[in-house]
């Protein structure tokens, strides 16, 4: 398999500790890239050019992330990440899935020109953070794809909206994270 990804990315990270969880990194080739430029070799793989996108052993091209999470869950080795009550674990990873979809167009946005930028869109981003963050728990000993979805989320806010301060409002979800952040997956995967 190969796959295509971005450090930084939040959306790549989650896949990255997918992977690592399920034993997969020996059967992947790793290709870190940057989107942003458009590389050919990303655009020769999905015409997208967004990261990660996964083309497997028998060539099929995977380009959303919890898709290719779902694939490396049924592929890889060791216990399932969505064990037990599918939908239960699939709800939880798309509420932590919007948290990383608003804190990644937070971003994109603020990096344009100042003059250029969209304040009302970067606080409605924000907004949508802060309600989410209320809607949250601390998972306990459990780190299935909801829980690693979530991690990534926070680990994002934590690297490119320190500004938030989410960890003030919300202690269990930083004392959790600090906690999950120990394991060899979200060790290896930093930004």
């Amino acid at each position: 398999m190969k796959l295509y990804n971005n450090r930084p990315s939040p959306y790549g990270r989650k896949v990255l500790v997918v992977a690592h969880e399920k034993s997969l990194m020996q059967r992947i080739v790793l290709v870190q890239i940057d989107p942003w430029s458009d590389p050919i070799e990303l655009l020769a793989v999905t015409p997208i050019g967004r990261v990660p996108a996964l083309v497997t052993d028998d060539g099929a091209v995977i380009t959303d992330s919890t898709t290719i999470c779902e694939y490396f869950d049924a592929v890889g080795p060791g216990p399932m990440l969505m064990e037990g009550d599918r939908f239960e674990v699939m709800a939880r990873a798309a509420l932590a899935q919007g948290l990383i979809d608003a804190a990644f167009a937070a971003v994109v946005e603020l990096r344009r020109p100042a003059e250029l930028r969209w304040e009302s869109w970067v606080s409605r981003q924000h907004r949508a953070i802060a309600r989410t963050l209320e809607m949250l728990a601390p998972a306990g000993d459990r780190f299935d794809l909801g829980d690693i979805t979530l991690a990534s989320a926070l680990a994002y806010l934590d690297f490119r909206l320190p500004e938030i301060a989410w960890r003030r409002a919300h202690p269990g979800l930083g004392a959790w994270l600090d906690s999950v952040s120990r394991r060899p997956s979200m060790q290896v995967t930093k930004p």
